[in-house]
């Protein structure tokens, strides 16, 4: 198994907080009712719009922007044009996945094919450019690169068919298919407050730093489910990092043991693929993915040092601090 599934407590404050943003953010989806009315594929749009969330990057849009001076309002349209992107990028994984459901709800996929779910996801890739046209020609820059950045680390995480893979392989595809819209929803919240060229680079590094240490986290907690899930993925050779210390910490004979098992892709083999890497679970493999966590936690913490202190700037760390996994909570 892996980190027991703790329920994530924010301190009041920021509590309260990340409830005004889901309701800015709600607010800012009603403006843009009128525009999608006018499509073809309304209804189809409408029904990606609403796709529940815990709007984590809107949140950092919000909390970067004015730990750097800006006001709430100045930022609204670009926390909305970053949880669109992020909206773009599930209804797409959906695709290339083949996932029938997304947090509980029939995928835009599985309701309408992969046609429709392409251009929704096209769609809603373009109305999240739109809205960054009355923002600094930068911020249109920073989400044209994330772009990018995205479709090249999801090419890789649908290409790496490989047993072996690497840590190198997996910290390159993080950066690009996780962690590189975290890091834009902090650089875009820092230009637009106007933030000096040391509080945005601050802001970047955090957001990069956030970004692989929430994806880490989802893969151990991806472990412990053991379920269908990430059966699915290891049949696709999507290779979690506890998998992977596991396998590269394996004997010789282990590791053609391992590769026999996952290149089988039966949901035998698969079981017995897990099963095998239980061993190296109980033998370090999850506590070194808590430190590699704890790792980018203590750099993201650090990047914060040139931002004067603030509300915002202890919300910005608690955020990042309560990524952690403590030994008690990794269980085998």
């Amino acid at each position: 198994m892996a980190c027991k599934k703790t329920r994530t407590l924010y301190s009041g404050d920021f509590q309260s907080y990340c409830d005004g943003v889901k309701s800015l953010v709600d607010s800012e989806l009603q403006t843009l009712l009128p525009v999608v009315a006018e499509l073809n594929l309304r209804k189809q749009i409408e029904y990606a719009l609403y796709t529940e969330g815990k709007r984590l990057r809107p949140t950092l849009v919000l909390l970067s922007g004015e730990s750097v001076g800006a006001k709430k309002e100045q930022l609204r349209k670009l926390a909305l044009a970053i949880e669109l992107l992020h909206l773009a990028t599930l209804v797409h994984d959906d695709i290339l996945d083949e996932d029938t459901f997304r947090r509980n709800s029939v995928s835009v996929y599985a309701k309408w094919g992969v046609k429709e779910a392409i251009l929704v996801g096209d769609m809603l890739a373009s109305l999240s450019l739109s809205l960054c046209k009355g923002y600094k020609r930068k911020i249109l820059d920073v989400m044209i690169d994330t772009c990018k950045q995205l479709s090249d680390g999801e090419y890789a995480d649908v290409t790496l068919a490989s047993t072996a893979l690497n840590e190198e392989d997996y910290f390159r595809k993080v950066r690009k298919k996780c962690a590189s819209l975290f890091q834009a929803a902090c650089e875009c919240g820092a230009v637009a407050a106007n933030g000096s060229p040391s509080e945005t680079n601050a802001l970047r590094v955090y957001g990069e730093n956030y970004g692989v240490a929430y994806q880490i986290r989802d893969d151990m907690i991806d472990v412990e489910n053991s379920g269908s899930d990430l059966q699915a993925d290891l049949s696709r050779f999507r290779v979690p990092l506890p998998i992977i210390n596991a396998y590269n910490n394996a004997s010789d004979e282990k590791q053609v043991l391992l590769e026999r098992l996952l290149s089988a892709k039966t949901q035998e083999s698969l079981s017995a693929f897990l099963n095998e890497a239980q061993v190296y679970f109980k033998n370090g493999s999850l506590g070194y993915c808590a430190r590699k966590i704890d790792e980018h936690i203590d750099r993201a913490v650090a990047s914060l040092a040139p931002l004067e202190e603030s509300t915002f700037k202890s919300h910005l760390a608690e955020m990042a601090e309560l990524l952690r996994i403590k030994e008690s909570e990794i269980v085998v």
